[in-house]
């Protein structure tokens, strides 16, 4: 049964028009996104290389990991100063340092009326099904809308939301398993505009992403648990490599080089190790 929170929200519409799609129409309309369709495991391995070597992301985020011991816990105030702080690291610069009190209020708040329902931590977005993102999306629609700073302009005093780039990445950090951050590059790739809806649509197209690795995996016989370690990242999670990918191929826009382009520069340096 849908929760009636849901049913309000008018997300039951949007989850009702996924469930019309076949798996395999849900799957076709993801991978056109971004080219997904040709991706592979070489090409995220890659991503995810320049990604950890190249942007200071990570190290914040193995700082918060290690502030909170993987767990955050919204009751605990130090753990509210690790997560802005953070967020302040990943581009959230509208809840700057001296707008912390309110924006640690609000989220509190909204964790006490909505974050706590969230589903239990250490599941994966491929293990959700519709109902249970629908209800993570409820609750990132919630958190969007707070108020997480003020600010002042033309002598007015303005209220300045938490919004759809912050609100994701917050449950990402709470869930890192499961909820997928985003940004507004990645809205427009995925043809988002940030509303609860959208990002339920998102949602479901990065947990099809998901299978699609999922398979890939399989088909190198091993589990899609098992592909951190492959690629020698086993602190991150699979849905931490997959931002890592959009992000380096859709908000920064980079072109991979092909699976036979890499063969060849390793060929080059076989020959000059002889």
């Amino acid at each position: 049964m849908i929760p009636e929170n849901i049913i309000q929200s008018g997300l039951t519409k949007t989850i009702t028009s996924f469930s019309r799609h076949s798996k395999e129409e849900r799957k076709e309309r993801t991978m056109k996104k971004a080219n997904f369709e040709n991706m592979n495991l070489c090409d995220l391995a890659l991503a995810c290389s320049m990604y950890d070597a190249l942007m200071p992301f990570n190290t914040s985020l193995r700082l918060l990991k290690s502030d909170t011991a993987k767990d955050i816990d919204l009751l605990n105030p130090d753990h509210h100063a690790s997560l802005l702080k953070w967020l302040n690291d990943w581009g959230c610069r509208h809840l700057s340092k001296k707008s912390h009190p309110i924006a640690s209020k609000a989220i509190l708040d909204w964790y006490n009326q909505e974050g706590i329902k969230l589903f239990p931590i250490g599941k994966a977005l491929w293990e959700l099904d519709n109902q249970e993102i629908a209800s993570a999306v409820y609750a990132y629609g919630s958190l969007k809308e707070r108020i997480g700073a003020h600010r002042t302009r033309g002598g007015k005093r303005l209220q300045i939301d938490i919004g759809p780039t912050a609100a994701s990445k917050i449950l990402f950090a709470l869930r890192p398993t499961a909820l997928m951050p985003w940004d507004e590059a990645m809205r427009d790739e995925f043809d988002c505009d940030g509303s609860k809806e959208s990002y339920f649509k998102f949602l479901v197209d990065i947990r099809e992403l998901a299978y699609r690795i999922g398979e890939l995996c399989k088909a190198n016989d091993f589990d899609i648990s098992e592909l951190p370690n492959k690629i020698n990242r086993d602190n991150s999670t699979v849905l931490e490599l997959i931002n890592e990918y959009i992000w380096v191929t859709v908000t920064r826009k980079c072109k991979l080089p092909s699976a036979q382009k890499l063969a060849l520069w390793a060929h080059w340096g076989l020959l000059s190790s002889k």
